[in-house]
């Protein structure tokens, strides 16, 4: 998958073209990065349809590639790095979505279908976020 950075950008359409490609995975922007396996603060979650150029104001435009094989901490990484832009990978566990600190490492395809076989049936309602180690 093939996705446009750009100032004028909105993180609505990017998390929506990530999930349609890994519907038990999720994309959040958040306005401070992140150390490697280190959860962000969801105080610092921003709204879902902001302009990627209020995140960072001196953007660098481009895309990005995104596909199965790619490595959570990879994508995450290259969105910081290349875009500035820090971006946190959810899984969805049950009726919850966790952040992917813990499995980092995992491609989004085995994250995919790790969440896909973990989820209730559909119809639940999702919940609060948690962490893989239980935390919030």
């Amino acid at each position: 998958m093939k996705i446009k950075i750009s100032y004028s950008e909105k993180t609505g359409k990017i998390r929506n073209t990530f999930n349609s490609k890994f519907p038990f995975l999720k994309i959040e922007f958040f306005n401070t990065s992140h150390a490697p396996g280190q959860p962000t603060s969801k105080n610092n979650l921003v709204s879902e349809n902001i302009l990627l150029g209020e995140i960072n104001p001196l953007i660098k435009e481009g895309t990005i590639m995104i596909g199965p094989d790619e490595k959570v901490a990879t994508i995450e990484q290259t969105f910081q790095e290349e875009f500035g832009l820090p971006v946190q990978v959810f899984r969805k566990q049950k009726n919850v979505w966790i952040e992917t600190t813990k499995t980092d490492q995992l491609t989004l395809a085995q994250q995919n279908e790790k969440g896909k076989q973990a989820s209730a049936p559909v119809g639940t309602e999702l919940g609060d976020r948690y962490l893989e180690d239980g935390q919030y």
